[in-house]
């Protein structure tokens, strides 16, 4: 059986593959644990409304000065219920993301790796903290400039009020991007543990890599301004070469690991 069909529970031998059955039970479990996080960072997000109103809205802040009447508004009797609902739903999946990612990496984690258990909290680590940095830098550097920009656009043509619901999803579409795009050293890091790539085709594919980036970066920004693309993909490149050096230590204990078998053999 292919090693990536041949997962292993922590609760059965090593040498026992799970069956198909066994599969569908522990997806379901951690489904069920994932949804049982999420479900409650939503319920405290909706307790907490007012404060992460405030953070919403902080972007703004520095528009009134020059649009004094710009305000989120609402033009439906339920639509202030929805746009709470909403900002309560991203907010309440950004506080489980550790347990999602935990469930995600546990059930994928033995497919990749013999040692499972000492693998999955590293992939969480890394998973959790590259999305939450990829929101913080959006938020606080990127943010900012690109609503700026947008709303600086039509000058004086237009007398600019933000409907909330459309205001709302376009804060979380961007920021959302930027959490995700953020993830591209996970992604190569598991297909260097796959053997997909190595360290030497990235380097190989620099230029590849950068025009990539740059198409991720303009099609990822939802403002579409030059200024957040330009700042979306700097950090990009950044973490490719470190993605690359990371690739590279992996290699090395991988020979590492492997001398010593040899030796061993031999010996």
């Amino acid at each position: 059986m292919p090693r990536f069909l041949s997962f292993r529970s922590r609760r059965r031998r090593v040498d026992q593959p799970m069956t198909v059955v066994e599969h569908l039970e522990e997806l379901r479990r951690r489904l069920i644990v994932s949804l049982v996080a999420l479900s409650v960072g939503v319920v405290g997000a909706f307790i907490a409304q007012k404060p992460e109103f405030a953070v919403v809205k902080r972007p703004l802040a520095g528009l009134t000065r020059t649009h004094p009447n710009l305000q989120l508004v609402t033009f439906s009797p339920t639509e202030p219920f929805m746009t709470v609902l909403k900002v309560s739903f991203y907010v309440g999946l950004l506080v489980a993301i550790p347990v999602i990612l935990w469930e995600f990496w546990s059930f994928i984690m033995p497919a990749l790796h013999e040692n499972e258990s000492r693998t999955v909290l590293p992939y969480v680590a890394l998973t959790t903290g590259l999305f939450l940095f990829g929101v913080v830098f959006g938020y606080f550097l990127v943010l900012p400039v690109g609503i700026t920009w947008l709303i600086n656009f039509g000058g004086t043509l237009f007398q600019q009020e933000l409907r909330a619901s459309d205001y709302i999803s376009f804060f979380v579409l961007f920021l959302l991007a930027f959490g995700i795009v953020f993830e591209m050293p996970v992604v190569l890091i598991t297909l260097a543990a796959l053997r997909v790539v190595n360290s030497r085709t990235l380097r190989q594919k620099r230029r590849w890599a950068i025009l990539i980036n740059a198409v991720v970066a303009a099609a990822a920004t939802p403002s579409q301004d030059p200024f957040s693309m330009i700042l979306m993909m700097i950090p990009l490149l950044i973490l490719y070469e470190l993605t690359i050096l990371l690739i590279q230590g992996m290699e090395r204990r991988r020979e590492r690991r492997i001398s010593r078998a040899d030796a061993g053999l031999t010996g």
